[in-house]
C-alpha cells in the first residue's frame, strides 16, 4: 500500500501494517533483556498510536553499530526491502538512532517516507518523515549523533593510546596464546611451546615441519584447533610475547606483564620469518614447497621481471611460469621446466659456493658485523619509527614526513634482517668441503636446506624468451644471472 499524505489514522485498518526494528550491543550487561524491552516498549507504542495495526514482522540486529557502515544489518536490510515492495508501510523502533545513525542511511528512510508516505514512529524521539519540517529535524538530530559518533571514536582512541603507553594490557579480541584470559598471566606449558619454536626457527627449522610436529602432539593453538605456519608465524613476531604493548603496531611501551621471549630473541626471529627468500614463491600452495627455485626465477621480458610461478603443465610435468592472472599480473609469456634449470642452477651454486674466493668473501661478511652490532642497529631504527609515529599522532610532524622516514628505515631494517638471515643460513652449512664433498651433501639436504645454500650465493635468475626454436634441452642463452657474491 503506498501511502500520499492524510492522516496515518485515515487510512483502512487492513493496510496499517507495521514492522519492529530492534537493535542493541551484545557486549552490554542484560542485553538479551534489553532486547526484549525494546520490543516489548515498541510494541506498547505501536498500539497506543495504532491500535488496529497489524505488525508484519521484527526485524533484530544484535551486536551491530548503527553508524559502522563496515557490517552488514542483514535484518536493517531485510525491513528496507520489505518496504520498498509494499510488506509494511510503519515502523516501529527505540529511538530513530537505533535505526540509524549515518546521514546517507537517513537519506533512504526519508525518501521512503517522502515517496511511499512510511511513518516512522518511535519510543523516544519520534519525528514524522513524511514533513519537511520532520525531516529537518531529522537530518538535525542525525549530523549531531554521527558527530558524537566521531568524538566517541577520537576519545576511545586516546584512551586506548594513553593505556598502551602506560603499558597497559590489550583485552579486546582472542586470548594470546601463551598467555591466560587475562592477558599476562603466562601459561608455562604454552609459552615452552613458544620458546622451542622460536628455537627451532632460529636453528633454520621451516614453520611447516614445527606445525607438522605440534600436530602430531596434539598441540593446538588458543583457538582450539591445530596451528597453521601462518598463525604460528602470527604468534613468534607478535611483540607481546617479547614483553611490549604496541599501537598500530608501533611499540609505545613495555608492558605490564611478563616476556615469554627476549628482544633479541624477537629480532632473530623477525629477521629469518620476514626475509623474502624464505617464500618459495609468491604464488603459495603446496606446490610451492616441492619446488627449488620458488622465489629464485623472475620474468625475463623487458617490462615484466614479475616471479616465476611454480605450475605444472597438462601432463603433470613440473615447471615455472609468468602467470598473468591475478594476483600476480605477469605477462604470461615464459615458461621453464623445472628439472632442467633445477640442475644447472645446483651445478652453478655449488660451484660458486665451494670457491674459495666465494668462501672468504663469505666469511668476511659474516664478520664485518656481530650479530648484536646488527641487532643495535635494527632497534636504532625501530626507535626512530616509532618516535616518528608519535610525533605525527600528536600533530607535531606531516604525513610525507612521516611517510619518508618510514620508507627508508623499513628498507634499511630490511637488508639488516636479511643479513642476521644470511648469517644463520650460513652457520649451517658445511663449510671448507671440495665440489664432491659437497655435491653428496647436497644429495641428502632436505629441500630447505638446500634453498638455504641458493639463498646464501644467488640472487636471482632472470628467464627470458627462448632463443633456439626446436631446441628441447635448456636454452642457457635465456638466462641472465644475478649473483649475491
Amino acid at each position: 500500500m503506498i501511502v500520499r499524505g492524510g492522516s496515518w489514522l485515515d487510512l483502512p485498518l487492513t493496510d496499517r501494517v507495521w514492522g519492529v526494528y530492534v537493535r542493541i550491543s551484545l557486549d552490554r550487561v542484560g542485553a538479551g533483556l534489553g532486547v526484549i524491552r525494546q520490543e516489548t516498549e515498541v510494541r506498547e507504542l505501536i498500539t497506543r498510536l495504532d491500535p488496529h495495526g497489524v505488525i508484519y514482522d521484527i526485524y533484530c540486529d544484535n551486536d551491530v553499530s548503527a553508524s559502522d557502515r563496515r557490517k552488514k544489518r542483514k535484518q536493517y536490510a531485510r525491513m528496507a526491502k520489505d518496504i520498498e515492495t509494499g510488506q509494511i508501510n510503519a515502523v516501529g523502533c527505540w529511538h530513530l538512532d537505533r535505526a540509524t545513525r549515518h546521514p546517507m542511511e537517513l537519506e533512504y528512510l526519508c525518501e521512503y517516507a517522502e515517496n511511499l508516505g512510511t511513518l516512522f514512529a518511535a519510543v523516544h524521539g519520534s519525528i514524522d518523515l513524511r514533513t519537511s519540517n520532520g525531516r529537518m529535524a531529522a537530518r538535525m538530530d542525525a549530523a549531531a549523533a554521527r558527530r558524537e559518533v566521531e568524538l566517541k571514536a577520537t576519545r576511545q582512541r586516546s584512551a586506548n593510546r594513553q593505556r598502551a603507553e602506560q603499558g597497559e594490557s590489550w583485552y579486546g579480541g582472542m586470548r594470546p596464546y601463551g598467555y591466560d584470559t587475562d592477558r599476562t598471566t603466562i601459561i608455562e606449558a604454552e609459552a615452552e611451546v613458544l620458546r622451542d619454536a622460536a628455537k627451532r626457527v632460529i636453528n633454520g627449522d621451516s614453520l611447516r615441519s614445527i606445525v607438522v610436529d605440534l600436530d602430531r602432539r596434539g598441540i593446538l593453538s588458543s583457538t582450539g584447533k591445530a596451528w597453521q605456519a601462518v598463525t604460528l608465524r602470527r604468534a613468534l613476531l607478535n611483540p607481546r610475547i617479547a614483553g611490549w604493548r604496541t599501537v598500530d603496531g608501533v611499540k609505545v611501551a613495555h608492558g605490564k606483564w611478563d616476556a615469554i621471549i627476549d628482544d633479541e630473541t624477537q629480532a632473530k626471529l623477525a629477521a629469518i620469518l620476514t626475509d623474502p627468500s624464505r617464500k618459495a614463491g609468491t604464488g603459495g600452495g603446496s606446490g610451492a614447497r616441492k619446488y627449488l627455485l620458488g622465489g629464485f626465477l623472475v620474468c625475463g621480458i623487458p617490462g615484466c621481471g614479475k616471479p616465476l610461478q611454480s605450475q605444472p603443465s597438462n601432463s603433470g610435468a613440473r615447471g615455472y611460469v609468468c602467470r598473468k592472472a591475478p594476483p600476480i599480473g605477469g605477462c604470461g609469456r615464459i615458461r621453464v621446466a623445472a628439472e632442467p634449470i633445477e640442475e644447472e642452477v645446483a651445478a652453478r651454486v655449488l660451484s660458486r659456493f665451494a670457491s674459495p674466493a666465494v668462501a672468504r668473501r663469505l666469511q668476511a661478511a659474516m664478520n664485518s658485523q656481530t650479530e648484536g652490532d646488527i641487532l643495535d642497529q635494527i632497534k636504532a631504527y625501530e626507535d626512530r619509527l616509532d618516535s616518528a609515529a608519535r610525533d605525527y599522532t600528536r600533530g607535531q610532524m606531516s604525513k610525507r614526513a612521516m611517510q619518508t622516514i618510514e620508507k627508508t628505515a623499513e628498507e634499511e631494517i630490511r637488508k639488516l634482517r636479511g643479513q642476521i638471515a644470511t648469517n644463520h643460513r650460513l652457520a649451517d652449512l658445511p663449510q671448507g668441503l671440495g665440489p664432491v664433498e659437497l655435491a653428496r651433501w647436497w644429495q641428502d639436504a632436505s629441500l630447505e636446506r638446500k634453498r638455504d645454500l641458493v639463498s646464501v650465493v644467488l640472487d636471482h635468475v632472470a628467464v627470458g624468451p627462448v632463443t633456439r626454436v626446436g631446441f628441447t634441452g635448456l636454452d642457457l642463452d635465456r638466462l641472465n644471472w644475478v649473483w649475491k657474491v
